[in-house]
């Protein structure tokens, strides 16, 4: 019984159309919750919509996430650093923080063979960066 229900997946799937990707030329659909690569909205004029409420940053149980605050203006972060190689994906930074500053993009195109490039600053010298910005 067992032998004629493993013949049968066999069949199905050797008879069945092959799924293939054209990767790079056709983008890969993924499903709408991805979370895959962290971002951070701003305005216009590149300010980030973080108010540094460490929100994020208590959220985040992995220790992740690293928020320096402008001496002048606490309310304003001058350096905001994720560790991606040590991120679980589970959302508690984006789902912690009040002001909606933080969203998972669906950029999966950053693969490297180096630790140290997973580590990518959201905000430098108190201007965002762009880093991870998606194409929505």
């Amino acid at each position: 019984r067992g032998l004629l229900k493993g013949l049968r997946i066999t069949a199905r799937h050797t008879f069945s159309r092959p799924e293939t990707e054209l990767y790079p030329y056709e983008r890969k659909k993924l499903p709408e919750a991805s979370r895959i690569f962290l971002a951070m909205k701003c305005d216009e004029e590149g300010n980030p919509a973080c108010r540094a409420c460490n929100a994020c940053i208590v959220g985040c149980r992995d220790g992740v996430l690293k928020l320096v605050k402008d001496p002048e203006n606490p309310k304003r972060p001058v350096d905001f650093v994720v560790d991606s190689g040590r991120c679980t994906f589970c959302g508690l930074c984006v789902e912690g923080c009040p002001f909606s500053a933080l969203y998972f993009t669906q950029d999966f195109e950053r693969a490297t063979s180096d630790r140290d490039d997973l580590v990518y600053h959201l905000v430098q010298d108190g201007r965002a960066t762009h880093e991870g910005e998606d194409e929505r």
